[in-house]
């Protein structure tokens, strides 16, 4: 499981349901995004221009790439 720390970062004291209504889906979703699903391209370029670029859709689409050293050996221990 890699958890996406770059948009956990970025949301982090922000509103999961005002995010979500401002890329087109639901707050359930934006949940099950930090940690386990991938967004489809489309939606991984609204949250990249949502968030400004802090989040691009490559840190979205991609997460193993920019995953931590500790998220890594995280990773490693749950698969």
């Amino acid at each position: 499981m890699i958890i996406n720390n770059k948009l956990k970062d970025y949301l982090n004291g922000k509103s999961r349901l005002e995010f979500a209504l401002k890329i087109g889906t639901t707050k359930p979703y934006v949940d099950r995004l930090l940690y386990f699903a991938k967004p489809s391209p489309r939606l991984a370029l609204r949250i990249e221009q949502a968030t400004g670029g802090q989040v691009t859709r490559d840190m979205m689409l991609y997460p193993e790439l920019y995953a931590t050293t500790d998220t890594q050996k995280t990773n490693n221990l749950t698969e």
